[in-house]
């Protein structure tokens, strides 16, 4: 089929004492990873998930810390605010080109509330380009309970790991077609019209470092026009949905996996 690409950047010097932080952080960061997994066996109890403008995950019982997450996403955030009792993390992604334009910006905010002396996370808002990507109709209960299940079952640990979910029930007929997404990243930074291909570049907001960090690809049906697959990487983590034969991959690649 034809395929849009999106490729992007890591922080800056977003790897420097990433191995001293892992040996330090490695027995605690798998207990509360292992509490988090715990929490999955039972999602409504402590999770939610809720699309309004821009798609939200609150933990109702927040676990990970705040350098769990700089560790996990291998990037430093474009923005940091901190307050007396919230901090508020901010990746903002930006085309790679000589003067971006702010409103193709792909902007996800983290926000950790301040519980026993220390930031943990607390809510995930993502941009509303993002919450057109992904589709309500994708998330509804089954595509939650089978997650979590996913979860419950796998768990977390600092070796790679590979889950496949089952979207048979799931439709996709409110997918964005290939207009609806150019409309919604802007014009392609290349165009290869041999492979039917559009490739976009993004790297996050002020770095110039590890330009193959992040990638989006979608290709398209036969006419050209609907979605067939999608895969996206970022840091540490990999995603492959079939929209054809209605399955999503989901691989966690790390300590060298």
């Amino acid at each position: 089929g034809k395929a849009v690409r999106i490729e992007g950047l890591a922080g800056p010097n977003a790897l420097n004492g990433h191995a001293g932080l892992a040996l330090g952080l490695s027995g605690c960061l798998v207990n509360r990873a292992a509490e988090v997994k715990g929490q999955f066996c039972d999602f409504d109890s402590n999770f939610s998930l809720e699309f309004a403008q821009s798609a939200e995950f609150q933990f109702h019982h927040p676990v990970m810390l705040d350098k769990d997450i700089l560790w996990l996403t291998d990037s430093e955030p474009t923005e940091t605010v901190v307050s007396a009792k919230q901090k508020q993390m901010v990746f903002i992604m930006e085309k790679s080109v000589a003067i971006p334009d702010p409103s193709t910006d792909i902007r996800v905010e983290l926000e950790f509330d301040l519980l026993d002396e220390q930031f943990k996370l607390a809510r995930i808002r993502f941009d509303p380009k993002l919450n057109a990507m992904m589709n309500p109709e994708v998330m509804d209960r089954a595509a939650i309970e089978a997650g979590s299940r996913m979860m419950c079952e796998t768990g977390y640990s600092l070796a790679s790991k590979e889950v496949e979910l089952d979207l048979s029930a799931q439709s996709f007929d409110d997918l964005p077609n290939r207009q609806e997404i150019l409309q919604l990243l802007g014009p392609p930074l290349e165009h290869d019209p041999v492979a039917g291909s559009f490739s976009y570049e993004y790297r996050l907001k002020g770095s110039e470092d590890d330009p193959f960090n992040t990638r989006f690809t979608v290709w398209f049906d036969d006419s050209g026009e609907k979605l067939a697959r999608m895969e996206s990487r970022y840091s540490h983590f990999h995603s492959s949905t079939d929209f054809i034969n209605k399955k999503m991959r989901v691989q966690l690649k790390m300590l060298g996996g």
